[in-house]
């Protein structure tokens, strides 16, 4: 009883909403259900900042108290979601980006005619949305919609459309571009101060390579792998040896218990949830995951991607689904079951990492093609016509 009642309200609230006089100089973000200033919308708002078309423009951030801190820019106004100003926000802006749906702005959404852009936060290899087979329904609700969504190939454009066909997905209001965190990384990819930087912050020595453990959340399993839990003998001969360490971050869903942050020795870092993925990417020398999609991501900087499925088949036998009927074309780099299988690729098949690369790339029709920014600036343009 006490859901329905809470759905009446949200739908009551939301359709109140289009009564509202909206502002085209009010552009709102929000990522991660306010608890992150990162993703899409974090990345899409500094590319609008350098930007001479948006001078005039009110940029605003909504997100949760602690996000407040990691915004330095004092053009970007921050709000507290769920706030009495984050709510007058939701009301009088025109134009709002997310990451996931309207909960990264608040609990309820007053957006209902504004124009509400979809980000999402990543390449869908894992089924999602309505073709979720545990969560078909999702986005039959009447107080959430978007207007437009961000897909980076035809691949994903397909598989957005069908996830968000209740949110009104569809092919005319999908935008195929590359997505703006991966603009950051094409565009600091050389940037050696930036890089610097970021070791330091990690407290990574200049000269060492670095190893990026990141794996996928697991919904129906609580056997996870971690590299520091496992006090592999080999593992650590071969990164001295190669003058190397291991960073590691499990998915933002699996928290680690104070017992099983034990991280054993120099070789080993276990990532805060404060680091900010983008900037761990662009030091990366190998990227080791399973099927998270960070490494779509990460082919931008075309550089070794190894897929690590410590449980084999367990994972596509008993989540969620991933969309591909043969999981393995959706790989962009060979597949290890073991520590040692993965110590054994990274040292003698170097040459076969660029042709997994070229053979995904050419597979998902990832293109190079217009920055998200452009386009959605001659929609803007168009509107005011």
């Amino acid at each position: 009883m006490e859901k329905v009642v809470k759905t009446l309200i949200k739908k009551l609230l939301f359709a109140l909403s289009s009564l509202s006089l909206r502002s085209d100089k009010i552009f709102v973000f929000g990522a991660w259900f306010g608890k992150r200033f990162s993703d899409n919308p974090r990345y899409l708002l500094d590319e609008l900042l350098e930007s001479n078309k948006f001078k005039g423009i009110k940029l605003v951030w909504i997100g949760r108290k602690e996000v407040y801190s990691d915004i330095s820019d004092k053009r970007i106004v921050f709000v507290r979601r769920n706030s009495i100003k984050a709510l007058w926000y939701q009301l009088r802006a025109k134009y709002f980006f997310v990451s996931h749906g309207y909960q990264d702005i608040g609990s309820f959404s007053l957006l209902k005619g504004s124009v509400v852009v979809q980000l999402w936060h990543g390449f869908p290899i894992k089924r999602i949305g309505a073709d979720d087979p545990q969560n078909s329904g999702e986005g039959e609700e009447t107080y959430e919609e978007y207007q437009y969504f961000l897909a980076n190939s035809k691949v994903m454009a397909k598989r957005i459309q069908s996830a968000f066909k209740n949110y009104g997905a569809n092919e005319h209001n999908t935008i195929l571009a590359e997505q703006p965190r991966v603009d950051y990384l094409l565009k600091n990819q050389s940037n050696k101060t930036l890089k610097s930087k970021i070791k330091s912050k990690l407290r990574i020595p200049e000269d060492k390579k670095i190893l990026t453990y990141l794996p996928t959340f697991r919904d129906n399993t609580e056997d996870t792998f971690s590299f520091s839990k496992r006090n592999n003998e080999l593992l650590r001969h071969f990164l001295r040896a190669n003058n190397m360490v291991v960073l590691e971050r499990q998915h933002f869903a699996r928290d680690f218990t104070n017992e099983e942050i034990n991280i054993r020795g120099p070789e080993f870092t276990i990532l805060r949830e404060d680091i900010e993925v983008q900037d761990v990417l662009l030091v990366t020398d190998y990227l080791v995951t399973d099927f998270s999609s960070v490494y779509v991501d990460y082919l931008a900087l075309d550089r070794p991607i190894i897929h690590f499925l410590y449980d084999g088949e367990k994972f596509i036998e008993n989540d969620r689904g991933i969309y591909a009927k043969d999981p393995y074309l959706e790989f962009a780099g060979p597949v290890v079951y073991s520590v040692d299988e993965l110590i054994a690729t990274i040292s003698g098949h170097l040459g076969d990492f660029d042709s997994y690369r070229a053979d995904f790339v050419s597979r998902v029709e990832v293109l190079q093609q217009k920055t998200f920014l452009s386009q959605f600036s001659d929609i803007i343009a168009h509107k005011h016509e």
